[in-house]
Parts: structure tokens; sequence; C-alpha cells
């Protein structure tokens, strides 16, 4: 088999065009540009991208891999559908991992992550002043990401960090899905803001009860906005319950539908 051909721009490391195209195909589906359960022909993604047709298969089965694809007998492959079961399932593995994370944090961490975690959210803030609906933006899911990412940084451990950030990555398109919905609502933009800001100062008052509460929160917000419907916080260990048809307060302004 010939060697895939690469692409390099100045002063940067060549990629493979799978690689490349793996990178494209991952940015669109966890942006919510590629729909999910949309049909991914490798024709149509040619066309898309530019890239030949066998890096782009190399690409799909790597996000099968992921679990952001789906490969069908004799159907080809599609964008993995938003799934109430996995989302939940997701989130409380969040609710454990990153409240563990975020507490070693806050014990481990010296006056320089202290100053990250503020700076992180001084440039979640900058992006979020640019009003309208800026958190449909490149520079806000950089931004947000980044603020998360410092959060569990001083944890002082590799394998919590790759569960956290594998976690944080398979929750992208579900937190898509939520800016698509709300990103019109001033309200709604406004408390995204806050809450952050209210985890920033926990964070650097050393306070780890309430950071980890705020986080928790934080998170079981996203999923009651995202599904619409309410849920219970429960204790050892923390777990979203969803209580059967109750509709979360946060989702009757919007109408969520299937997802």
């Amino acid at each position: 088999m010939a060697p895939q051909k690469t692409v390099q721009a100045p002063d940067e490391k060549p990629v493979s065009l799978a690689a490349l195209a793996y990178q494209k195909l991952h940015a669109d589906i966890t942006s919510g540009q590629l729909a999910p359960g949309q049909k991914l022909l490798v024709a149509d993604l040619n066309e898309r991208y530019g890239i030949g047709l066998s890096p782009l298969r190399d690409a799909l089965n790597r996000l099968c891999a992921d679990g952001l694809a789906v490969k069908r007998e004799q159907k080809g492959f599609f964008v993995a559908a938003l799934d109430e079961a996995a989302f939940l399932e997701i989130t409380n593995a969040r609710l454990v991992m990153e409240e563990a994370a975020l507490r070693l944090s806050i014990a481990n961490g010296d006056t320089a992550w202290e100053e990250s975690v503020v700076l992180a959210f001084y440039r979640l803030a900058k992006v979020a002043s640019g009003g309208g609906t800026f958190m449909l933006t490149p520079e806000w899911s950089a931004a947000h990401q980044d603020f998360h990412t410092v959060l569990w940084a001083a944890c002082e451990n590799e394998w919590l960090l790759g569960f956290c950030n594998k976690l944080f990555e398979q929750t992208t398109r579900y937190r898509a899905r939520r800016r698509l919905l709300f990103a019109d609502s001033p309200l709604h933009r406004e408390n995204v803001v806050q809450g952050h800001k209210d985890i920033m100062e926990a964070c650097i008052a050393r306070d780890a009860d309430l950071a980890g509460d705020l986080l928790v929160n934080h998170y079981k917000d996203s999923f009651e906005f995202v599904m619409g419907i309410e849920c219970k916080l429960l204790d050892n260990p923390r777990r979203l319950v969803p209580l059967p048809g109750a509709v979360s307060d946060k989702a009757k302004a919007k109408t969520v539908g299937t997802v």
C-alpha cells in the first residue's frame, strides 16, 4: 500500500490526509454542522473537504471508534444520534470524575493555577461580551473548553485528566444542541457566564465543597436544558435521576423535541 500523502503549512509538522479528514469531520460533527443521524456519503465529503476517498474512510472508521459516527451494514456511515440515555451516562460519569479532579486541583494548585483559572474566565467573559449569538462562535467553544480544562489541570493525576478530557469531548455535540436552542436568549447567555464566574470564585477561595456543588449543578442544568427533562440530584455517588414526565423549567421556553 502506498504511504498516505501529507499536507504541511509553513513551520508546522506534516499532517496525513487521514488525520486532516478526521480533524475536519470531528469539528463539523461536534459543532453540529453535520447533524445527528445525518448520512455521511464519502463522495459528498470528498467534495466538501477536497480529500480523497481512502483517507476519508479511515477517518470515518476512527470516528466510529470514538462514538461520534456509526457504520450500518450495507447502508454506510452516519453521524451518531444524540441519545438521552447515553447523555445521562456521560453526564453522571462527569459528575464523579470532574468533581474529583476539581477537588484535587483546589488542594494541589498553586498561585499560578489560580491565575490560570482567573485568566481562563476572563477570556470566556470577553468572548461573551460580544453579545448576540456569541455562543455559536468557535471562539466561545475554545474559551469554554479552556476554562473547564484549567479547572482540572492541577489534579496531578494523568489518568483522571484523560478521563475528564474524553468525557468533555463526548458531550460537545450535546452542548452544541444547547447553544442552538438558547443562543438567542439574553437571560440564558447571562446565566451561563455567571455560572462560570461562580465556579471561578469558589476555586480561588479554595472552597472545594462549594466549587464541587457549583460544577455538579452546572452539568445538571446542561442536561435539563438539552433534554428538556427535570432531574433529581442524588449523592453517594453524585448522579442525576430523571423524573418521569417532568419537563424541566429551564426548557419550557423552548421546544426541545427529539434529539
